[in-house]
């Protein structure tokens, strides 16, 4: 196993789970329960496959205690040094990165932790190192989602954002990246753009896995230029249209004028210089990366991105109730997942003898003449005798009394299932109390004053 001392890892475990509140409200993002093993463990396990031996984890300082003691559970062999932000502040990905910038000192990879995804890091790294990249990003299509799988919650789901990604047929260069937000109608693609890049293809239905490549160049120029908040939505499209442009040339001898006609100071050419025998060995090699002019490789361009695409139904992102419903569907031993975790914990009580498919964490206790099948059950949660379960999720400290009907549900921490209760393809929030004999299908159960922080 390749050990790599070239790149750093930050792992950007701080965000609240904006698009997911109904889970989030009781429970950290990173250590919402995916096959009953924290999300976050997905990408820690995928790194430390590759050889990876350390990583920065970014968390929010209130949460560092919480997230320390449930990865020291799972015998993961990478050193992790976790680095928390304060939680009023609410930082971006770039401002995140930005706040541990004294902690980065060479070439570095960041991804988030509700990625799960079967990548070869190793191609993806190579990617970057054969083209002396600036940043090289994985994308993989929209995963395919069955007709028959049905989202616990109400059927009216928010539309996922649709961003608009340009890539080049044959180098893989990213050429082109912006959200179709920012389009009313018509979408204008430079001259220069069509003249430089003759053959590349416009997607709409890729994801960014949020799994970048980053020279440390770029860090530094983030570190100086504070007006980026994020690095999908705002760093990595202004870099990737930067490529289109050219250092700023001197001005003609003027004692009085400026050296450079413009300010330098947050100028990205100032950050972007390429290394001397780098120019050397590019102007002196035969290789050339393009076929349609007599320019040099790369058209002399410092500033160079690149996309690395990994197959479909290799990756997901359980960033949506929608996604983080179908992570938990999936089998455990098919991609993106590979990982083999406890079944049934040896600490936990199971009573019944009809518990199939399902994994159960410690401290669970399943009483007698209980059915349940394809769930996840939680630590410390219990299910009284008479109730059938089937494709759920419940998690930690849940309590579900005798003669329920579940199905297709996620349970949320500490909340309570009374007696006689039916549920169908709900949400139940952290801590809520679904009253005795109450019949329920596709609603979201939770306390509204919950929502109110975005």
């Amino acid at each position: 196993m390749t050990k790599y001392i070239e790149f750093q890892v930050v792992v950007l475990a701080g965000g609240k789970g904006s698009r997911m509140t109904e889970l989030t409200a009781g429970k950290t993002k990173c250590l919402l329960p995916i096959h009953n093993v924290p999300m976050i463990y997905y990408p820690l396990k995928s790194l430390e496959k590759a050889g990876f031996t350390e990583a920065i984890v970014i968390v929010i300082e209130n949460t560092k205690k919480e997230i320390t003691a449930a990865l020291d559970k799972l015998n993961l062999t990478i050193k992790l040094e976790f680095v928390g932000i304060p939680e009023s502040e609410d930082l971006g990905t770039a401002d995140a990165v930005r706040y541990i910038h004294d902690k980065i000192h060479k070439d570095f990879i960041v991804i988030s932790c509700d990625l799960i995804a079967d990548i070869n890091i190793t191609e993806v790294l190579n990617l970057y190192r054969k083209n002396n990249a600036s940043i090289t990003a994985v994308m993989f299509p929209l995963p395919k989602i069955p007709s028959t799988f049905v989202v616990p919650g109400p059927k009216n789901k928010q539309k996922p954002e649709t961003d608009l990604i340009g890539i080049d047929n044959k180098t893989n260069k990213l050429v082109f990246l912006a959200s179709a937000s920012d389009f009313e109608e018509d979408l204008h693609i430079s001259h220069k753009l069509l003249q430089k890049h003759t053959n590349f293809t416009m997607y709409s239905k890729l994801l960014d896995a949020h799994f970048y490549v980053i020279s440390k160049w770029v860090l530094d120029f983030l570190v100086h230029n504070k007006s980026f908040g994020t690095l999908k939505g705002e760093l990595f499209p202004y870099i990737v249209k930067k490529q289109l442009s050219r250092p700023p040339k001197p001005s003609a001898d003027d004692k009085n004028a400026s050296v450079v006609k413009m300010d330098i100071k947050d100028d990205i050419y100032r950050f972007a210089v390429e290394n001397k025998l780098d120019s050397l060995i590019r102007k002196m090699s035969a290789f050339n990366d393009h076929s349609s002019d007599l320019d040099n490789a790369y058209h002399d361009d410092i500033i160079r991105c690149y996309a690395f695409m990994i197959p479909s139904n290799c990756g997901l992102r359980a960033n949506t109730i929608q996604m983080y419903s179908f992570a938990n569907s999936m089998a455990a031993d098919t991609p993106p997942y590979n990982i083999i975790t406890q079944t049934i914990s040896p600490l936990a009580t199971i009573k019944s003898t009809q518990v199939v498919n399902c994994r159960v964490d410690e401290g669970a206790l399943i009483d007698e003449k209980t059915s349940v099948k394809e769930s996840h059950i939680g630590p410390a949660a219990t299910i009284e005798p008479k109730t059938r379960i089937s494709n759920s999720v419940i998690m930690g400290n849940v309590t579900i009394k005798q003669r329920c009907v579940i199905q297709n549900c996620i349970l949320c921490n500490g909340c309570t299932v009374e007696e006689g209760c039916e549920l169908k393809d709900c949400l139940i929030g952290a801590q809520h109390i679904v009253r005795q004999g109450s019949n329920h299908s596709r609603e979201v159960l939770t306390e509204a004053d919950r929502f109110m922080e975005i």
